[in-house]
């Protein structure tokens, strides 16, 4: 039986984890990138070359300082495994990297910091993590790392700003620099849209040349359009069981549409409650709409399904998560290969508006090392080793590092910034947030299921948020309760 507090502990989005403890899918895919092996030298960040070079090149009879890191078992953690292999050989400090899957990671995160043991010197974690371990002192802010190590990072104006604050920042203060800052995509059949028959059936259809979609309303021409139920082929899939799935495809439409669950800046916000908007009710009475165009079953849809449907080529296009993608492009499992395009999250009213979410190095307060493991994290985050990470399966939160050829030369690469540059934070990291989405995603679901209306679901919705939050998150469009 599906244990839904299980699941709240264990499935907050974070970098990678695009398979679900508990799977609607015949069988789990896993979600690891193959890595490209990475050569080359990688420069020291300028900042760090005083700190840097007293320690020794290589160990003598001491034995080697060594710093222990524990992340989730994902395609940016083994980028960032590889890359750290120059880092040892260039300082003779051991990095022992600890990788578990999500629910066994985020236990041994908990249990390390709890305890105070301070086995592990760096934590690699999540946003509803960093709230945890932020709010009870556990993990060290930069501005104290600075301090204690005398240096600091002269990336930050590199990086993408909602991805960092989003990812990184707590209340306010900064607790390290992202590992993964991952985003939603479009992906699409490319091959169909440069298809000179589709193109011509298109634009007798629909008055205006094919192409990926721009905004919704031609997401939805488009679904509409592909939509071929006696040849198996349907134009999108929609991510609608009650899970967590449904919760973040939701909210690209909810904000892009402007309106969103409270409104407030940052994930560790309160704010007026705005669930049930007209303008998100608009939006979810949009995304209830893509059913029609979708692969029968949505209420049994994941995440899952859609790297499945899409790359066995039964789906013309879908939202997926950035770090899913390169299970697309792999021919051993693949139908697709060389045929996809990709394509940031389509504009609603309130413009074009892409979420984030991902991993932040967090350097424990329980640490033997922790100038040491700030030094580490520096390190990392230089453009050289941040483009090797991205070629190796990574997710880099800076700029710079999309401009690189290596970079640009992947075919997600563009789509992926461009859906960077406008995202943000739109998962809540409250204490209250596995509630919160608990009432979302029962509200959605239902949505599409057709067991209530998109106005009498966020109403209901509105209210069970206003009870739960209270004061703090005032409603502010009137609620009618359920019948």
């Amino acid at each position: 039986m599906f244990n839904r507090e299980l699941w709240r502990f264990t499935s907050s989005r974070s970098t990678g984890w695009l398979t679900p403890r508990v799977s609607s899918s015949p069988a789990r895919i896993k979600y690891a990138r193959n890595r490209k092996s990475w050569g080359g030298a990688a420069s020291l960040v300028a900042v760090l070359g005083a700190v840097l070079a007293p320690l020794p090149a290589h160990p003598t009879d001491k034995a080697p300082l060594t710093l222990r890191i524990e992340a989730d078992d994902v395609a940016a953690t083994n980028a960032m495994e590889k890359v750290a292999q120059e880092y040892e050989s260039k300082t003779g400090v051991r990095i022992v990297v600890e990788k578990f899957g999500y629910a066994s990671s985020m236990e041994k995160a908990s249990q390390d910091l709890a305890s105070k043991a301070g086995q592990y010197d760096i934590i690699i974690q999540n946003g509803d993590a960093l709230r945890t371990f932020a709010s009870n002192g556990s993990i060290l802010n930069v501005d104290a790392l600075e301090k204690l190590s005398g240096a600091k990072a002269d990336f930050e104006n590199d990086l993408f700003a909602g991805a960092w604050r989003g990812l990184s920042w707590y209340k306010g203060k900064r607790y390290g620099y992202p590992l993964a800052a991952n985003t939603m995509l479009v992906v699409y059949r490319r091959d169909l849209i440069e298809n000179p028959r589709e193109k011509q059936a298109f634009r007798e259809r629909y008055g205006y040349d094919l192409a990926p979609p721009a905004d919704w309303k031609q997401y939805r021409d488009l679904a509409e359009f592909f939509t071929r139920p006696e040849q198996g082929f349907y134009g999108t899939l929609l991510q609608g069981k009650r899970f967590p799935a449904v919760w973040f495809e939701w909210l690209n439409f909810a904000f892009s549409f402007g309106g969103g669950v409270m409104d407030k800046e940052y994930g560790w916000e309160y704010g007026p409650v705005i669930i049930n908007s007209p303008a998100t009710v608009q939006a979810t009475e949009f995304y209830q709409s893509l059913k029609a165009f979708s692969v029968p079953g949505v209420e049994h849809f994941t995440w899952d399904d859609a790297v499945d449907q899409m790359r066995q080529g039964h789906i013309f296009m879908c939202l997926m998560w950035s770090d899913a993608l390169s299970h697309l492009v792999d021919p051993a499992t693949s139908r697709v290969v060389g045929k996809l395009g990709y394509a940031p999250i389509p504009a609603g009213k309130a413009g074009r508006v892409a979420q984030i979410a991902g991993s932040t190095y967090f350097v424990s307060r329980y640490s033997s090392h922790p100038k040491e493991s700030f030094l580490f994290e520096l390190w990392m985050m230089g453009r050289e080793n941040q483009i090797s990470q991205e070629v190796a399966g990574g997710a880099s939160a800076r700029r710079s590092v999309f401009k690189n050829p290596q970079v640009v030369a992947l075919p997600y690469a563009e789509a992926s910034a461009q859906s960077l540059v406008v995202a943000r934070s739109m998962i809540d990291t409250i204490p209250e947030a596995p509630q919160v989405s608990d009432i979302i995603e029962t509200a959605v679901s239902d949505v599409l299921s057709g067991k209530q209306s998109s106005k009498e679901a966020l109403d209901r919705a509105a209210i069970e948020l206003n009870q739960t939050l209270g004061p703090k998150a005032p409603l502010r469009y009137p609620a009618a309760a359920a019948r």
